[in-house]
């Protein structure tokens, strides 16, 4: 009899445990553990406030969660927890347009002592189909990057009466306008050439990774930056976050370029994507009346939504690709680009694109990012004015699934009668903050980045 009380007893304790396990680590969900740059609980800087987000079917933000996190006696209170339905519908969308990931946006504020916090976003990607464990992602959030202001300035700039703590406010970001642009011709490979040779060029998008990649979404963030008509690396704050779409795409072209001051090009077709959004800080007053003001902080995404697709053989995608004599009709600012280091190209040997990234990327870990296509710049002239000038600036990389490979590669080629030329890829002067992915992490790291890629060939 002691021994059936006392299987049952276990049972129960078994069948709790199970129970508990469920409520802290949803079955197909995630749980996002938030940390400061020092690897602490990010509640330990002050009251946390997030909003947890996708894009949609039609590429426009969709908002998955809200919430505030908070440090308790000895809980530090950092970990959002993501329940498996609101995980699906990601998911979901991922499914339907045809992506092997979901993309997941995480947005942080920290508020301690009336001082606000506003962090850059991160993001993290989750495969598309169903899972049963749940997965564990940590984020690092650094104090010093983010955008800081206090509520009294807001309340003061927005001309609204202070509400006090008894109503504590929160935050959040609204799309203000977005644009996209379907089947739009994408640079990839860029030749201006100057010197008395043919020069042979080709790009090879996806065609020797094996792996399913995709385009990462870039973000400007900064105060009142739509205002600006320069690119300010001081106020406006460059972010390579995830990938908006991922499979196993291919394309790419060859082109050759007639000498003296000709240009030619490679592309792809694909649909760019712009978001502008305003932040706001909401309050509540003591009739239950909410007034949203905003706080100055403003940011842009570029991003890729899709490809255009010509055809499938076995599970790999073909993108829509060709090449066009002449210049590029979208115009990355020329004083936000620099030459790298040259590269001689004796008469019909292959410079390969690869080492143009050894070049740019070097003694960093930033060769994940890959090439930047001008996505930037083919928004701001497509807008017709609805962007600021600066945009051309922003550039889009493409990531392979483990990060360990580049996603466009091949070569140019001095094809003569110059016996010798130089080959010099073009880098962005200002740095952009991409993600490092390591066996133990991801880490972000500033590094200058390719455009296009953008190759001009030179006398030796």
């Amino acid at each position: 009899m002691k021994q059936g009380k006392l299987a049952v007893f276990l049972l129960g304790l078994m069948v709790a445990g199970v129970l508990g396990y469920a409520r802290v680590n949803p079955i197909g969900g995630a749980r996002v553990v938030l940390l400061d740059e020092t690897g602490n609980a990010l509640t330990g800087q002050g009251k946390v406030y997030y909003t947890v987000w996708t894009f949609n079917e039609k590429g426009s933000i969709k908002v998955l969660e809200k919430g505030s996190l908070e440090r308790k006696l000895f809980f530090p209170g950092n970990t959002i927890r993501i329940t498996s339905n609101v995980l699906n519908e990601a998911k979901t969308i991922a499914r339907k347009i045809g992506s092997k990931t979901a993309f997941i946006g995480v947005d942080v504020w920290v508020v301690k002592n009336g001082v606000v916090y506003t962090l850059p976003p991160d993001s993290f990607e989750v495969t598309a189909q169903q899972e049963t464990l749940p997965k564990t992602v940590k984020l690092k959030f650094n104090l010093k990057e983010a955008k800081k202001t206090t509520i009294a300035e807001i309340e003061k700039r927005a001309g609204v009466q202070p509400q006090g703590y008894l109503n504590p406010p929160w935050f959040e970001w609204r799309t203000i306008r977005e644009q996209r642009f379907q089947n739009v011709k994408i640079p990839v490979l860029i030749i201006h050439n100057n010197v008395w040779s043919e020069v042979f060029g080709t790009a090879d998008i996806g065609i020797t990774v094996q792996k399913y990649w995709g385009p990462d979404v870039t973000v400007a963030m900064g105060d009142e930056i739509s205002e600006k008509v320069e690119f300010d690396p001081s106020s406006i704050t460059v972010k390579v976050l995830g990938r908006s779409i991922t499979n196993y795409f291919a394309g790419g072209d060859d082109i050759t370029v007639p000498k003296e001051d000709f240009w030619g090009y490679v592309w792809i077709k694909g649909t760019v994507h712009y978001i502008y959004q305003k932040e706001y800080m909401c309050e509540r007053n003591s009739l239950g009346q909410v007034t949203c003001s905003p706080t100055g902080n403003e940011r842009y995404f570029a991003k890729i939504d899709n490809f255009a697709i010509t055809g499938t053989h076995g599970n790999v995608k073909d993108i829509a690709s060709g090449a066009t004599l002449g210049k590029p009709p979208y115009n990355f600012p020329s004083e936000w680009m620099k030459k790298s280091s040259g590269i001689s190209g004796t008469l019909s040997k292959p410079v390969y694109i690869a080492d143009f990234y050894g070049k740019i990327y070097a003694g960093s870990d930033g060769h994940s990012f890959g090439v930047g296509v001008p996505i930037g710049a083919i928004l701001e002239a497509l807008s017709r004015g609805n962007l600021p000038p600066w945009f051309a600036t922003i550039t889009v990389g493409f990531s392979v699934s483990d990060y360990s490979s580049y996603v466009m590669l091949g070569h140019v080629k001095n094809k003569g009668p110059s016996s010798s030329v130089t080959f010099h890829a073009m880098e962005s002067k200002y740095t952009v903050e991409i993600p490092v992915h390591h066996w133990y992490g991801t880490t972000y790291e500033k590094v200058n980045v390719p455009i296009g890629l953008y190759v001009e060939v030179n006398y030796s």
